[in-house]
């Protein structure tokens, strides 16, 4: 885990393990474009995923990596509650893991 400025950089695997207080503490997360294999190498995947808690409502982002740096949101999603918002966030994170275990 990392922190820049304001936010929180994390990896898939922590993401599937945020509690809803810390994402409230944290108030912007959001994971890293790479993921390490089963020999430690970093390889690069498709998404990275941003939960931000606004003043009235969570937001969640799932981006597209184009060529790193460039992204495109692909989906962005609104929640009045973070509870609801995570729920999301950590299923889109499990998908982007399925997907790189099985290219």
């Amino acid at each position: 885990m990392h922190y820049y400025g304001n936010e929180t950089i994390m990896s898939l695997e922590q993401v599937l393990r945020l509690e809803p207080s810390e994402v409230r503490i944290l108030e912007w997360v959001r994971t890293y474009e790479f993921l390490e294999n089963r020999f430690g190498v970093d390889e690069s995947v498709p998404y990275f995923l941003e939960i931000k808690c606004e003043a009235d409502h969570v937001m969640i982002r799932k981006n597209r990596i184009l060529d790193f740096p460039d992204y495109s949101c692909e989906e962005q999603l609104s929640f009045g509650e973070v509870e609801q918002a995570l729920a999301v966030f950590q299923q889109w994170a499990q998908e982007i893991l399925k997907h790189v275990a099985s290219p």
